[in-house]
């Protein structure tokens, strides 16, 4: 079984209003449409961007997407889910504040902002999967209760997980806290006593309070620790340690197995969008101004998130002769995660890829 994928040649040289025209001329070849139905409460799950990301998905480009799904006659909303770490996103208050900032308002997308998992991250249903893992994932009740899902995923590379796309952005994105915490569990930090310089940053940024100083060192207790890397963030002398092979090969087969529990009952009612524009070393979650690691290449478009995830790293190996994960974090093998989709049901990382010229 051969999945489609659509592709259409963008850079971010061309003006605003040619991307939306692309990105409309790509959700009718992909015939996403027919994922919706007149009346649909459609899902249009997006990354606002951290605070001081600016290389996240502009607003502008949800646009088209939003225009026509409301085309099919069905009812779009945009939605994410609260973060585990210290954020502006890490409850719906402040990340409804947060994407507003950033442009996404009615006025300029044609659609509210609905935080997908509630006010603190726990409006949550448990859902039966295929798993070889997880018999039951715990994700975000709007992701089951729409009618539909249109996801726009950002393409990056990501510390842990190689790449951030489709997968990423539903099996992370669409989570529970929750979810979010048993994907995180079996990532257990450590700490660098000759690196370590007792600055206390991790002590002051870590969500579980499971960082507590010895004598100039900091110590990690692993019971309480959740695995969300947030001190790997905030450390400036690199000396939080991860048994990365561990956080690899566990963390990316759990995101998979909470991206199936996403769509399950969305047979035929979802579709996905990978842009590989602005692509960076580290996801948009990083509030720091990021660097483009690449040029500009393009966006891809398909119902099938393994395949569309798995086009975007074939297509970025083609481009530049080089791995996405050479390119951001070597040594890592991001297909971890579409291997395990395949296993489980979630997609097919056999496709045929179709240009649009």
């Amino acid at each position: 079984m051969t999945s489609k994928v659509f592709f259409i040649r963008v850079t971010n040289t061309e003006n605003t209003e040619t991307i939306q025209q692309k990105i409309s001329i790509l959700f009718e070849k992909a015939d996403l449409g027919t994922c919706i139905g007149p009346k649909d409460l459609t899902a249009v799950k997006i990354h606002f961007g951290e605070k001081g990301n600016e290389t996240h998905l502009p607003p502008e480009w949800a646009r088209p997407v939003i225009d026509k799904i409301k085309k099919r006659g069905a009812q779009p909303f945009l939605t994410d889910t609260c973060v585990l770490y210290k954020s502006e996103r890490n409850n719906a208050v402040a990340h409804l504040r947060l994407a507003q900032d950033h442009g996404f308002t009615i006025q300029n997308v044609g659609a509210p902002v609905i935080i997908a998992d509630g006010l603190m991250g726990n409006n949550e249903r448990d859902v039966a999967i295929p798993g070889r893992i997880f018999e039951t994932v715990s994700v975000a009740s709007i992701a089951l209760e729409a009618n539909a899902i249109i996801a726009l995923s950002h393409v990056t590379g990501h510390l842990s997980t190689g790449i951030g796309a489709t997968i990423k952005n539903l099996g992370m994105g669409f989570a529970s806290r929750k979810g979010k915490l048993r994907q995180h569990s079996a990532m257990k930090p450590a700490i660098s006593e000759k690196a370590c310089t007792g600055c206390e940053m991790c002590v002051r940024w870590c969500p579980e309070d499971a960082i507590s100083m010895a004598g100039n060192v900091a110590r990690i207790d692993s019971e309480s620790c959740i695995g969300c890397g947030e001190c790997l963030t905030v450390c400036r002398f690199d000396a939080v340690k991860y048994d990365w092979k561990i956080k690899e090969f566990d963390l990316q087969q759990r995101m998979a197995e909470h991206a199936l529990g996403a769509v399950i009952n969305k047979k035929g009612k979802a579709g996905f969008i990978n842009f590989l524009m602005s692509v960076t070393k580290d996801c948009d979650c990083f509030g720091v101004k990021q660097t483009c690691i690449i040029d500009d290449i393009g966006i891809l478009a398909g119902k099938d998130p393994v395949a569309v995830d798995a086009a975007a790293l074939d297509l970025i190996e083609k481009m530049c002769g080089r791995t996405l994960t050479d390119l951001s974090y070597p040594g890592l093998d991001a297909r971890i995660q579409i291997r395990h989709g395949v296993s489980i049901g979630l997609g097919n990382d056999h496709y045929t890829l179709e240009e649009i010229r």
